[in-house]
């Protein structure tokens, strides 16, 4: 929520309560004076449980935002890894109650679930559950995966093995603190700043450039302090020259 909508929607709050009190207290026959205070302390009130309240649901999609960015990094980070690392990290994450047998790659077991890894850019299809429906154990078997198509899991369904998907598996591992200190393919504070500077002066800005360096000159015309507006709309006009020759495409 942008700081513009939130003062806002908090003003618009106040001024409704306030309205509305007001014509309350007017209907009681309450001094018109004393109603006027009333009505302001009224909307002042809602407007801080109103505040209160975009606060919180702020926070909370703020932290939503978060953790799907994070999973969207974990499962990026699990496809890129071999499938021996696969293997190496939730043998090591799933450890928390009891120890996590190794059968293969990608290959895990407890002493009553028996676990297949899928972890690439494609989802678990139905030729894969196949696959693993043909192993043999009478453990419960359990698909770990970071996304799976419909056909396949109502075949899961049916032969009766759990499946695991991205969300969840991004919430197992964050509430046993078993996620990655660092993920693979994530970009780093070198490549981000680049990444920021070509966007900044790509070419197609120029236009933004020119549009902001003429309004500033031309607000030079009547303001006490011409100089300052001369400099600044001149640097702008610059850059968006510059950046229309020599700027990235």
């Amino acid at each position: 929520m942008k700081k513009s909508a939130f003062v806002s929607d908090v003003f618009f709050a106040f001024f409704i309560s306030s309205l509305f009190t007001l014509c309350l207290f007017r209907y009681l026959r309450i001094p018109f004076s004393l109603s006027v205070t009333l009505s302001v302390l009224c909307g002042i009130l809602t407007a801080l449980a109103v505040a209160t309240l975009l606060r919180a649901k702020r926070k909370n999609l703020y932290l939503k935002r978060t953790d799907e960015t994070q999973k969207e990094k974990l499962l990026l980070h699990l496809a890129l890894l071999s499938d021996e690392k696969k293997t190496e990290f939730f043998q090591r994450a799933l450890a928390v109650d009891e120890p996590v047998g190794r059968f293969a790659k990608l290959r895990l077991f407890t002493q009553t679930e028996f676990y297949f890894l899928h972890f690439s850019l494609l989802p678990v299809s139905a030729d894969d559950v196949i696959k693993y429906a043909r192993w043999k154990t009478k453990k419960q078997k359990v698909v770990f995966c970071a996304q799976i198509d419909e056909g396949a899991m109502m075949l899961c369904n049916r032969l009766g093995i759990r499946v695991k998907t991205g969300e969840e598996i991004y919430t197992l591992l964050k509430d046993n603190e078993r996620l990655p200190e660092r993920f693979l393919g994530e970009e780093n504070a070198e490549n981000k700043r680049k990444r920021k500077l070509r966007l900044w002066l790509a070419k197609r800005n120029s236009k933004g450039f020119v549009t902001s360096g003429s309004l500033v000159l031309f607000t030079s015309l009547w303001t006490p302090f011409p100089y300052y507006y001369l400099v600044f709309g001149s640097c702008l006009l610059i850059v968006a020259v510059l950046t229309r020759i020599f700027g990235y495409e």
